[in-house]
This record gives C-alpha cells, sequence and structure tokens, in this order.
C-alpha cells in the first residue's frame, strides 16, 4: 500500500488533464510501475496491488476536479458528474492598497470597496490591541457586490449557499466578503474574518515561539465564536437561537460541542461561551487561551489551565451563567405548537401567502424544503384552518435553470387579486421575478432586469398593473424599484446607500411599506418600518427607535399594519422576534413625520406636525415569529422557529388579538434630529492607492513521496500547484520516476506541465507531458491479459474545454495529440503511432445528495470520441459511452437508484471498458470484467438502518460514526469482444454475470463512506450459482 499511496500523490497532476474514455491511449488510473520480475508469484500481487492503486486514484479524480479542471477523467470508470460552477461574469479587477491591505474590488462597488477598506482598517486597529499581537504581511480582501457574484469566486472550489457572509483562505490569506446590501452586516462581517486572520497568524507564532508545530487549529466553537463576540454585541438572531435551544431542550453542554459542530447554532453557542469567560474570569482570559493554545493538544486542558480551575465545573459554570439570563421570563412566553395551530410543520417552511380561489378553495402557499429541494408549496385548509391533507409541490425548484435556486429565508411570495402568484428564482448568474397563475397553475411571464443582480419580495399594486421588489445592484447598495408590467418600464425609488427591504404594497394602491436601516438608529444595526407615497414619493416613519422590524404586511382593508420585530431591552439584549401590530387609520393623530420627500436629499427628516402611534405586540414567543400576514378571513399566518425547525401556523380572530395586546407602547413620530448617517471611508487617492492588478502566480502545494514496495521497487515524485489571487488560473507540475537503473533516470523520468484557466464562462486546460516507463494498463487490447505489463513512451499535448449551458448541464470537448512508442515483449509488438484523439461528451447531473450518495434527481453522461494514427495508421478506433442513473425517492428516507451504462469500442486497437468491484458489478475482484463492448445495470433500494448512531451511543461520535444505512441490490453485466457469446473466461466476457446482495454503508465523520456487500454471484445470465461473496471497500453510492 504504501507505493499505493505515493503513486496517487503523483496522480492529481495526471489526472485532470486526460480526457475520459477508451479513446485516450494512456489511462491515468493504468499507472505508471516500476519494472519487476515477471513470474507466476507476483502477478496475484501485482493485480491486486493494480486494483488498490487504481482505486486510489479514482477517488483522487474528484480531487483533481475540485481544483478546477471540468473535464473529463482518462480512466473510463472515473468520470464524474456533478453541478457546474459557472463563471456568469466577467469580472474587471482594480486592487486598492491601503496600510495594511490588499483590496481587490472592480469598478461598479468602487463606493461600497471604500467603506469596506475604511472597516477593514478600523478592525486592523482594534484586533491589533486585542491580541497584542501584529500581522508582518498584508492581507488580501476580496469583494464582491452580492452573493451572487460571490458565488462565482474560484477562490474555494465548492459551492457557496445563501446566507455565507464571506470566508478566510488561510493557504494563501485571503480574505473574500460580498455585500447584501447591509452596510452594518457588511462592517460586521469585516471584522469577523479579520478576527480569523489575527487567529490564525497568532495560534501559528505562538506554536513557533513554544517549538511546536504551526498549522493547529482551535476547536471551530472557539474560533468563530470569538470572532462572533469581537465582532460586535450579540445581535436579535443570536438571542433568538440561544432562546430556541434552551427553551425546547435543545442546547449542548460544552463537553458536547462536537454534536453540532459546524451548525449555526454551534456558532452563537460559542459566542455566548466567549461572553461568559469574559464576563465571569475577564476579558483577558480570551487572549490567554490563545497564548496558552501551545500547552496541550486537549483544549479542554487549556481552558482548564488558563481559568485555574476544571474543566467540567467551567462547564458547570456555564450552564448556569446562561440559564440564570433566559429562564426568568420562561412564564411569561408563548409556545408556538400551543398557542397557534400548525398548517406546515414538516422541514423548513417559510413566507406564507394566502389565496381563496373562485371556487372557495383555502390555499396557503409557502417556500420550503422537506428533506431534499426547495420548492414553492400550498396546502388546502378548510373554514377552521385545518390541513386538508399534505403540502403539494407547485413549483419545482433546483432541477433545472428556470428555477435553479429559491432563496428560502430571504424572498417573500405575492398573490395579487386574480390569482397571480409572484416570486423570486435565481436563473443563471441574476434573479428573476416569476409569475405563475394560481387558477390554471402555469407559469405566465418572468422578468429578468438587466442591470439588477439579486431580487428580493415582490409585491403587486392592488390593480395588477405593477410589482413592486427590492433589489441590489452592482454597487452592492440595496433599493426599491417598481416594474410597470403594460410598458416594461422599471422605475426606481430610491438610489442611496441605505438598506431597503421587504415592500408590501397597500390595499388602495397609494402607500408601500418597508424596512429600512435610514433611520438615525440604523448606523448601529436598527430597522424601522416606513411607508413610501407612490404618488409623491414622500417617505414616512411608522416606526422609529431601536429596534429591529421586518416584513411588514397590510391588513386587507388596510388600517392595520403587522410586522415582527425584536426590540432591546435596558441591558441591551434583544428579544424574541414577535408579531406586532399599528394602527395606519390616522384617527390617533396627524399624518406621520417624514424621513424624505420627493423634493428633499433621501433619508432627510422634513419638519411635520407632531404625530405619535400605537404599537402593539401580538404574541410573546419562545423564540421567533416571522412574516405575519393578515388574511381575508381575519387570520393570522406566519412563519415560526421552535426546536431548530420552522413552521407554518396560525393564530385566528386578528381583530381581536389587535384590540386586546400583549403590550401596548406609542411612539412619538416628532424628530429633531436628521436620519442621516453614513460610516467612514477611505477614498481612493486620499487614504489609499491605485495598485497594479497584476495575475501573479504563487505557490499553493507543493508535494513529494518516496516510497518502497518488495514488487514495485522504489519509485518518487512531486506535484506542485501555482495559482493566481483568484484561483482563476492554475498551473500544475507533476514530476515522477519510475526507473530502477542510475542509467535509466532520464528515459524512465515524466512529467506533466497543465494549466486551467476558470476565469471565464468555458473553462479551459492545455498542456505537454512524457510519460516513459514500465506500464500497468487494464484497457489495453494487446497487453497479456494475466499481467498487462509493458513498457511505453509517450510525448504529447492536449486541451480541453468544458462550457456549463447551466448548473445542470455541460458540453466537454478534449483533444490529445501524442507520439507514442509501445513495447511488449511478450507479444512481439514493438508499435509507434501519433496518436489523435478527440472527444465530445454531454453531460447533466440535478441529482441531490445526501450522506451516502445521491437520493433524487437524475445524472446521465453521453460521449462520442475518435482516435486514430494519423502517421501511420496503426490505430483507428471510436467509442460511445451511454450512462444514466435515476434517483427516486420511496418515502422521505428510501431511494431507489437505477442505472444503465452501454460502452462501445470499435476498431483497431481499440481500447478495452472495465468494471467490476463494489462501484458496478459486485461479486468480482476490482476490474476484473473486461471487453471492447458492455452493457451494465443495476438497481438497488436504500434505506436508513441508524440513522444517527451517537443518539444511542454517544461514544460512536468521537470516532465519527455519523449514519449507518443499508442496500439490496441486484447488479447485471455482460462484456464481450470479438463475438457476443465468445467466452474469455479469465476477463469475465463473452457471458451475462450477475449479483444479488444487501450492504452496509457506514459514513464516517460526514466525508467518508465504507461500503461492506454480501450476496451471490450468478453466471450465464443467471442460469447457475457461482459463489457467495463478501466485499469491503470505500465510495459514496453511485
Amino acid at each position: 500500500m504504501q507505493g499505493g499511496i505515493s503513486f496517487a500523490l503523483m496522480i492529481p497532476g495526471t489526472c485532470r488533464t486526460r480526457s475520459r474514455g477508451n479513446h485516450q491511449r494512456f489511462a491515468a488510473c493504468g499507472g505508471w510501475f516500476l519494472p519487476v520480475m515477471y513470474s507466476n508469484r507476483y502477478r496475484k500481487t501485482m493485480q491486486r496491488l493494480a486494483r488498490q492503486m487504481t482505486a486510489l486514484c479514482l477517488c483522487l479524480l474528484y480531487v483533481s476536479a475540485q481544483h478546477g479542471v471540468r473535464q473529463v477523467a482518462s480512466a473510463q470508470t472515473g468520470y464524474h458528474f456533478g453541478y457546474n460552477k459557472i463563471q456568469y461574469e466577467d469580472f474587471d479587477w482594480s486592487l486598492m492598497q491601503t496600510e495594511h491591505f490588499d483590496i481587490y474590488y472592480y469598478p461598479e462597488m468602487l463606493e461600497l470597496a471604500e467603506k469596506g477598506a475604511f472597516f477593514a482598517e478600523e478592525a486592523y486597529s482594534e484586533l491589533q490591541n486585542k491580541f497584542n499581537f501584529s500581522l508582518n504581511h498584508r492581507v488580501p480582501l476580496i469583494f464582491y457586490s452580492s452573493n451572487l457574484h460571490f458565488k462565482q469566486t474560484n477562490l474555494t472550489p465548492g459551492f457557496i449557499p445563501d446566507n455565507i457572509g464571506g470566508f478566510f483562505e488561510f493557504m494563501k490569506g485571503r480574505v473574500v466578503i460580498p455585500a447584501n446590501g447591509n452596510l452594518h452586516r457588511f462592517r460586521r462581517v469585516v471584522r469577523h474574518e479579520m478576527v480569523h486572520v489575527f487567529m490564525y497568524n497568532k495560534v501559528n507564532r505562538v506554536m513557533s515561539d513554544h517549538r511546536r508545530p504551526r498549522g493547529r487549529m482551535l476547536p471551530l466553537w472557539f474560533t468563530e465564536g470569538i470572532a462572533e463576540y469581537w465582532s460586535g454585541r450579540p445581535d436579535h438572531q443570536h438571542e433568538m437561537v440561544m432562546r430556541d435551544a434552551l427553551y425546547t431542550n435543545q442546547f449542548v453542554p460544552m463537553d458536547g460541542l462536537f454534536r453540532i459542530y459546524g451548525t449555526f447554532v454551534m456558532y452563537k453557542e460559542g459566542e455566548a461561551i466567549c461572553r461568559f469567560i469574559a464576563e465571569t474570569y475577564g476579558e483577558e482570559k480570551l487572549l490567554q487561551i490563545i497564548d496558552d493554545s501551545w500547552i496541550s493538544p486537549s483544549f479542554d486542558q487549556v481552558l482548564s489551565k488558563t481559568m485555574q480551575e476544571p474543566f467540567p465545573v467551567i462547564s458547570k459554570r456555564f450552564d448556569v451563567w446562561l440559564k440564570s439570563q433566559y429562564y426568568p421570563e420562561l412564564s411569561d412566553i408563548q409556545i408556538p405548537s400551543i398557542v397557534a395551530g400548525g398548517l406546515s410543520t414538516k422541514g423548513f417552511n417559510a413566507k406564507p401567502a394566502f389565496f381563496q380561489k373562485s371556487n372557495g378553495e383555502r390555499h396557503v402557499y409557502f417556500v420550503g424544503n422537506h428533506g431534499g429541494f426547495s420548492n414553492v408549496f400550498k396546502i388546502q385548509i378548510d373554514e377552521s384552518y385545518r390541513p386538508m391533507g399534505d403540502a403539494e409541490v407547485v413549483v419545482r425548484g433546483g432541477r433545472n435553470p428556470e428555477f435553479e435556486a429559491f432563496h428560502l429565508f430571504e424572498s417573500r411570495l405575492s398573490i395579487s387579486n386574480d390569482g397571480q402568484l409572484a416570486f423570486v428564482t435565481q436563473s443563471g448568474g441574476k434573479d428573476v421575478i416569476h409569475v405563475f397563475d394560481l387558477e390554471s397553475d402555469t407559469k405566465t411571464a418572468t422578468y429578468r432586469f438587466k442591470n439588477l443582480i439579486a431580487v428580493y419580495s415582490p409585491t403587486w399594486s392592488p390593480d395588477g398593473s405593477k410589482i413592486a421588489f427590492a433589489s441590489i445592484g452592482d454597487a452592492g447598495y440595496s433599493d426599491l424599484y417598481i416594474y410597470h408590467i403594460e410598458d416594461q418600464q422599471l422605475q426606481r425609488l430610491m438610489a442611496d446607500p441605505y438598506d431597503d427591504r421587504d415592500p408590501s404594497w397597500s390595499p388602495d394602491g397609494g402607500q408601500i411599506a418597508f424596512i429600512s436601516d435610514r433611520s438615525s438608529f440604523g448606523k448601529g444595526g436598527s430597522y424601522n418600518v416606513f411607508t413610501y407615497g407612490t404618488a409623491d414619493g414622500t417617505i414616512r416613519y411608522v416606526t422609529h427607535g431601536e429596534r429591529v422590524d421586518f416584513a411588514p404586511s397590510w391588513s386587507p382593508d388596510g388600517d392595520w399594519l403587522i410586522f415582527s420585530s425584536s426590540i432591546p431591552d435596558s441591558t441591551g439584549r434583544f428579544s424574541a422576534q414577535d408579531i406586532w401590530v399599528t394602527d395606519m387609520s390616522y384617527e390617533m393623530g396627524v399624518r406621520p413625520a417624514l424621513a424624505s420627500s420627493s423634493n428633499s436629499i433621501p433619508g432627510d427628516v422634513v419638519n411635520s406636525a407632531p404625530a405619535w402611534r400605537s404599537l402593539r405586540r401580538i404574541t410573546q414567543v419562545a423564540a421567533g415569529t416571522f412574516d405575519p400576514i393578515w388574511t381575508t378571513d381575519n387570520r393570522i399566518v406566519f412563519t415560526s422557529i421552535e426546536a431548530l425547525r420552522f413552521s407554518i401556523r396560525q393564530l385566528p380572530n386578528a381583530d381581536s388579538l389587535v384590540s386586546t395586546p400583549r403590550f401596548e407602547e406609542f411612539t412619538d413620530l416628532t424628530f429633531a434630529e436628521s436620519g442621516n448617517w453614513t460610516y467612514g471611508t477611505i477614498k481612493l487617492g486620499e487614504g489609499a492607492h491605485e495598485g497594479e492588478f497584476k495575475r501573479k502566480f504563487r505557490l499553493d502545494i507543493a508535494q513529494g513521496a518516496i516510497s518502497q514496495s518488495p514488487v514495485l521497487g522504489t519509485t518518487g515524485g512531486v506535484v506542485l500547484a501555482f495559482s493566481d489571487i483568484m484561483g482563476n488560473d492554475r498551473i500544475f507540475l507533476t514530476l515522477f520516476n519510475t526507473g530502477q537503473l542510475q542509467g535509466r533516470f532520464l528515459k524512465d523520468l515524466s512529467m506533466q506541465l497543465s494549466r486551467v484557466q476558470l476565469h471565464k464562462r468555458a473553462n479551459i486546460s492545455y498542456g505537454i507531458y512524457r510519460y516513459a516507463g514500465i506500464r500497468y494498463d487494464l484497457s489495453d487490447p494487446d497487453a497479456p491479459i494475466g499481467l498487462p505489463r509493458f513498457y511505453e513512451t509517450n510525448y504529447g499535448g492536449f486541451g480541453g474545454v468544458s462550457y456549463p449551458i447551466s448548473k445542470f448541464r455541460r458540453v466537454e470537448f478534449v483533444t490529445t495529440l501524442n507520439w507514442s512508442r509501445k513495447q511488449i515483449q511478450t507479444a512481439e509488438i514493438d508499435r509507434e503511432a501519433l496518436l489523435l484523439s478527440n472527444a465530445v461528451s454531454l453531460v447533466h447531473d440535478n441529482s441531490l445528495y445526501w450522506i451516502n450518495g445521491p437520493i433524487a434527481g437524475w445524472r446521465a453522461r453521453g460521449m462520442v470520441a475518435y482516435t486514430t494514427d494519423v502517421l501511420y495508421s496503426n490505430v483507428s478506433y471510436y467509442s460511445l459511452l451511454g450512462d444514466i442513473r435515476f434517483y427516486t425517492r420511496i418515502t422521505q428516507a428510501i431511494t431507489w437508484a437505477s442505472r444503465f451504462m452501454v460502452g462501445f469500442n470499435q476498431g483497431r486497437e481499440a481500447r478495452l471498458w472495465v468494471m467490476g468491484g463494489s462501484w458496478d458489478i459486485r461479486g468480482v475482484g476490482l476490474f476484473d470484467v473486461r471487453g471492447k463492448k458492455i452493457w451494465f445495470t443495476s438497481q438497488e433500494l436504500r434505506f436508513p438502518l441508524v440513522p444517527a448512531p451517537a443518539i444511542h451511543a454517544p461514544i460512536l461520535e468521537v470516532f465519527g460514526i455519523s449514519y449507518l444505512g443499508g442496500a439490496i441490490f441486484a447488479d447485471v453485466a455482460h462484456a464481450w469482444n470479438t463475438g457476443y457469446s465468445h467466452r474469455q473466461p479469465e476477463i469475465y466476457a463473452g457471458e451475462t454475470i450477475g449479483a444479488l446482495g444487501a450492504g452496509l454503508r457506514l459514513n464516517l465523520f460526514g466525508a467518508f463512506v465504507l461500503r461492506w456487500d454480501i450476496g451471490y454471484r450468478y453466471r450465464e445470465s443467471f442460469r447457475f450459482y457461482d459463489k457467495t461473496f463478501s466485499q469491503f471497500f470505500f465510495g459514496y453510492n453511485f
């Protein structure tokens, strides 16, 4: 296995530039092996080691793809599927340099980048004192103006979901942050990521000073907790999560935080622990923990030493401290599942909307995820608002480019008076508004806006002729817009740095209610409710003060405005997010103060007659309520969180709740101060200067290995990977040698130099290579079947293009030109050829992955390839491949998986397809089934056995055992060469073989899947039983 491991280290540079399929003359998975003495004694050992090394190569194919090569692998069994990460925008990057930062931005967002520069230098100054440490290098800081732009970054190979605020990449120390229209949040995220920068470098310094290995990572709960704690005071989301965890028994003590590793709850509980340490032991202890981190690999011991108390005592103190803050209010709170009727409580549900059809049917529509894809659902209810069945899918998301993704918790639904549902999805690189007719259940329109990137919360005008919505443009600010449907005109209502969201059109059409941070409290993160006058453009206050208001919605008669809100108490701690209402009939005073008017600077307060307003809180829940709507039959429908689940619920008798509120306050809307506020900036040309943006390459990885095997001898090699600052341009160099004699070092030296460019929509790769040495290739038609070992030398170059049609579909083209000399002594073959290979593939994948593999959707690959010897005509063959896989969910947890594959190679020196092992035809050895033509099918029923083993045996969590699943399978395959029934028993050609059995799938640490299959192997089209088998392997389900 040492030989296999060292060889795997050399593979990434090789695999990532090879084309996929039998048309390729040198399969990376075949590998390069040391010369060994040929004997029967070593034959089985060689075959076994070759299979092991091949399996390792296949695993690394995925790693290669993650480094940006979006093309096929050379091994026939190694091609991959997967979604496409698409670069929709060709960003024109600029560089701004401040005292400590290199800030990368594009010109459209210069103003925002200047604010970000101020936030970064502000954080640097504060954190330098907190950490008692200075950085000795400049920090690259990369800004995007929206989350949709941020998702296109190549600095991380994976897909970035909604609500990710940024990340710190420690390989090159880069910080990447998107804006979302909220400057307060933008500032907080910059500070959060800067804590990570200081923490990483401080810990490395501590380790070096005490002669410990660098690179030690402190527990995630601490690194994220202190980043949250030092970013600002606990916000309303922190309080919501902590309340819900405590009140619903989801709270995890300090000694069990590994059970919620990586979750949002872990972030917030880590923040609470850091605040507890600061208040109980002293703020200086947080820095001392970092300074003491070298003492022991056990962080529990580090805490005990720093706090001078045993860790169990610290943990108990934290429990008492936390519960003392929240438990006193427990007697006054409402539990949503007790006081409100549930409409949809399965999975995650949000953004409800109500509509009564012409036939009298009542439906509540909402966006949800019930354990798979996010969709628009509807649920029919009776007059008492009892569900009349399960929720039904109205619009399926996440399966096609039209409805690529829903913003589950960010964008509301709106239904017009005539039953037109407006909702937002991502479609390509931007958000679009779809219109869906609820009477006919058909989509009627899609609206795209050229200069707008992110779109949120459309709302219909009463006459259905216009749609108002919030949107973020290239500059990174969120403003309100009105789209006039008939003349297709887009009207911008605001043009300022304030964050304007959640518009709601009044029933009379005269006002649009929305929330904004444009009050004098907005700089501290407060949001208030405002109205926009559609006739004169005036903006008036509805609420004012230090509070966080969201999602205003009108009552059917327009007299009341209902919204959710969280307000701080005298200590600054935010309340739960409750439902509030306010009277909009103006019977209690004159019209409220103007926040701005069409003739004033946006945000300025215009003098107005005194006014005051009644605000009534009608709920007092444990954690939070969101997106309340007042239905036409006097109900309040809303989203609630309970036990970390989001449900759609309803409260009856809305007018009674308003007349007898749980709390009422009167807000004076007479203001003497302006609502204008701004953050500081470091302007280009003043506190910062413009740098020259260059595509500089820096080393990412340098890894080498030397290994010794009693069979394979000594091998050695090195892999070098370079990339530019944006991760868009990558260079890979692979060198390895299989020579056994000193005089053959240069003759047996192999290398590959490749480049991958990812900054355009079409991903391009090209390179050159030289491979020389003993080759072990199961797919070569000329090599001996028992031990396919021969000497081959290859020189050549290659190029590949992968063009994503959408997130789910792409076209791949690969071409290779190489000179090849193959020498097989046992067959007396000495063949030279100049080989030209071309391949075109179409790939589709919209499957949904779960912990052990795909559970829903389908994926397919079709390939056509041709290889010819353009110099001597010694080689000429074509290849066809079709592979399609369906995943059907029988229940939420049970999936039926079906796979059908055909492969066809025809011509001179046509290569062999290889199958066998746990990934396709079970019951035979890995790659034991070989033939120029094959067909294969597999049917598998997948089900859970113990979904969460640690619940039953907590000790299993320490070993990473996170999921145990089972499978019942049936595999059938047939391979042939000269004739369909021409038997070659040693490679199972010319006969139909199959396997029936069952298996276990054990997931470790959420990343590795161990597979154990047992069953019966059959020969001759299942006419007779061959033998029982037991196979142990690794890898995800197909």
